[in-house]
């Protein structure tokens, strides 16, 4: 029983060892996060291209009836999927890459093109991304234009029709520079706390007398140093 005691109290030593030594070195850990932030920040702004994203919402029609039933909205609802792979098909995008005049910096300046349904509902929404505002506007409105068409050709029933159109956002969706550099801050915080602890861990030199007292063992003497002149 006593032994398990000590064992105990020789674990929790050691543990409060290891808070001492990180909050000795608070300083130069916190120095370090701030470091690593004000890096990953910088690196967000000179290195990483700001994507803009523009969207456009258009519902599905199952049919061409004045009358719309309970069983036709279900049916526009399985096919938000079928027409979601054909606006994103080489059919689509490379009749509005034509329409643009985009064959040599489509790659370049479009980076990503998507289709979701909203909430499980008939409607679609396109969202594309890319280097320039006003690029992935024109390229949502021509996928809103050329889609319809495409797609009335293919599945040879239905329509498509434009619920809300492309929209202008000047803002930059990507990077998030703030959190690029929280998480940076993060990083460095931790790799530096980690380094202290395995560089104390491995140093087995005593540096003063309650180095020895920390470790269980009696101070017998101490020899003074001796310089020189």
């Amino acid at each position: 029983m006593r032994k398990d005691t000590y064992q105990e109290q020789d674990e929790y030593i050691d543990l409060g060892r290891l808070f001492m030594t990180l909050w000795h070195h608070a300083g130069m850990i916190l120095l370090c996060g701030i470091l690593c932030a004000v890096l990953g920040f910088l690196y967000s702004v000179v290195f990483i291209t700001p994507l803009y994203e523009s969207k456009a919402m258009m519902i599905v029609n199952p049919g061409q009836r004045d009358i719309v039933t309970s069983d036709q909205i279900n049916s526009a609802e399985k096919l938000v999927d079928t027409y979601s792979v054909i606006i994103t098909s080489d059919t689509v995008m490379d009749q509005v890459i034509s329409n643009l005049s985009m064959e040599h910096n489509y790659k370049e300046d479009v980076k990503f093109v998507g289709v979701e349904p909203v909430n499980g509902t008939q409607v679609m929404e396109i969202s594309v991304l890319a280097t320039d505002p006003q690029v992935a506007q024109k390229v949502c409105t021509q996928i809103t234009q050329v889609a319809p068409g495409v797609i009335v050709q293919a599945v040879k029933a239905g329509s498509m029709e434009l619920v809300s159109a492309a929209t202008l956002n000047e803002h930059a969706v990507s990077p998030n520079r703030l959190k690029n550099a929280f998480f940076s801050f993060l990083g460095g915080f931790l790799l530096s706390s980690v380094v202290i602890l395995i560089y104390s861990l491995l140093n087995s030199r005593i540096k003063e007398g309650k180095d020895l007292q920390q470790d269980g063992l009696i101070l017998l003497g101490i020899i003074p140093a001796y310089r020189g002149d």
